[in-house]
């Protein structure tokens, strides 16, 4: 990832980032592979702002009143801005209408030369980060079995205990027939009797866990990385995205029947793009790209305006 203060960054990145996780336009900038930097909003209104620093070749913004803020900066100093709208929810017709030189959102809709939809979120995970991931973790798990199998529980991934108990255990009786291990990442522990009952579903095989809410740093992108498939219950779209990041076939431990709203109409068109399958009764792999929306953007912006 590359972060700079310099007056000379050629991207600037305007957002006001909800929560810990950076926005769709820090994401985007991260992959441009040149200097960006992060400019508040109200600093764009002040004409002294633009004259004191190096003008911008581009400008990245997501929200509402940080795009419009950099729309009339870009004006100004005669640049092109992107503005990245972070969830799915928008119609197409409407974000093809929106001012800007590109929209870039999660979105079914077919591309136009101002609106470039996404297969789901963008994410910061990327191949470079993965690769780094298993430098680092490598050692570090040796001790597993293969074929290693990294389990990813996000919110809403189970209704009963009676339901996550029998997940666990049809998942460990997969992973014990080729003799393997499961490394276990829980992204949401407010239901923490459904999680001890997957656990004990699951702690038939040999079992890692990290929950959320322990002291160490989260392990998911490590356990991926060194991984040799993934599987995938509950979570937001931008989690299900995560996974379909790794060059490993990607499983859902979900029915396809009860996929629900955004995250389930993203489901299943990753399950038809042949990105994720649903769990049945193995983990055979299959060939699959890898979806990186943020560097297929990324190439874009740079083939545009050569960055």
């Amino acid at each position: 990832m590359t972060f700079s203060v310099t007056k000379l960054a050629p991207v600037w990145v305007v957002e006001s980032a909800l929560g810990p996780d950076p926005g769709p336009a820090y994401v985007l900038a991260s992959r441009l592979g040149c200097l960006f930097r992060r400019v508040r909003m109200e600093m764009l209104a002040l004409d002294s702002f633009l004259e004191e620093r190096r003008e911008p070749g581009l400008i990245l913004a997501s929200g509402w009143r940080s795009g419009y803020a950099a729309l009339k900066a870009g004006r100004r100093a005669g640049c092109p801005v992107v503005w990245c709208v972070r969830h799915e929810g928008r119609s197409a017709p409407m974000l093809r209408s929106m001012p800007f030189d590109l929209v870039v959102a999660p979105s079914p809709a077919n591309p136009t030369a101002r609106f470039c939809p996404t297969l789901g979120p963008m994410t910061i995970v990327s191949p470079a980060l993965l690769a780094r991931a298993r430098r680092a973790w490598q050692e570090r798990l040796e001790h597993l079995p293969f074929p290693r199998v990294t389990v990813l529980v996000g919110e809403n991934a189970f209704r009963t205990q009676e339901e996550a108990l029998l997940q666990g255990k049809k998942l460990a009786g997969l992973i014990n027939r080729q003799g393997g291990s499961a490394l276990l990442v829980v992204r949401d522990d407010s239901k923490p009797d459904l999680t001890e009952a997957f656990m004990m579903g699951l702690s038939e095989t040999f079992l890692l866990v990290w929950r959320q809410g322990e002291p160490d740093e989260e392990p998911l992108l490590g356990f991926m990385a060194c991984s040799d498939c993934v599987v995938v219950g509950g979570g937001e779209s931008a989690m299900l995205v995560e996974a379909c990041v790794a060059d490993l076939p990607v499983f859902l431990m979900e029915r396809e029947q009860d996929l629900r709203g955004v995250r389930g109409r993203l489901a299943r068109r990753l399950i038809q793009d042949r990105h994720v399958r649903v769990l049945t009764d193995t983990l055979s792999p299959w060939p699959r790209e890898v979806l990186d929306e943020a560097g297929r953007v990324a190439g874009i912006l740079k083939s545009r305006w050569a960055l």
